[in-house]
């Protein structure tokens, strides 16, 4: 297994926002963010959304880089943090 600090950082934030009773006994990089994973509403997202900003000290473009695709995993969350972070990397 590849350790990856912003995926780990990412799911304990979205861990945190989903609350013990929406959290998956085990959650991976596919681990929907959504419906049949941790059942994240548009708010939750939001609210996740900006708790990664914070977190990471990155600014995500809502139109040009939120999108549904990136939004579905909590891979393509730590993807997109990945992305806005400068020089793309941990």
């Amino acid at each position: 297994m590849i350790d990856d600090p912003i995926l780990e950082r990412v799911k304990a934030i979205v861990t945190r926002i989903a609350g013990p009773t929406r959290t998956p006994t085990y959650i991976g990089g596919d681990t929907p963010l959504g419906e049949g994973g941790l059942w994240l509403d548009s708010l939750d997202l939001f609210e996740a959304i900006l708790a990664c900003e914070e977190g990471f000290g990155v600014q995500i473009d809502a139109e040009a880089n939120a999108t549904a695709e990136a939004l579905h995993t909590v891979q393509g969350l730590a993807d997109l943090i990945r992305a806005t972070r400068p020089g793309g990397s941990a």
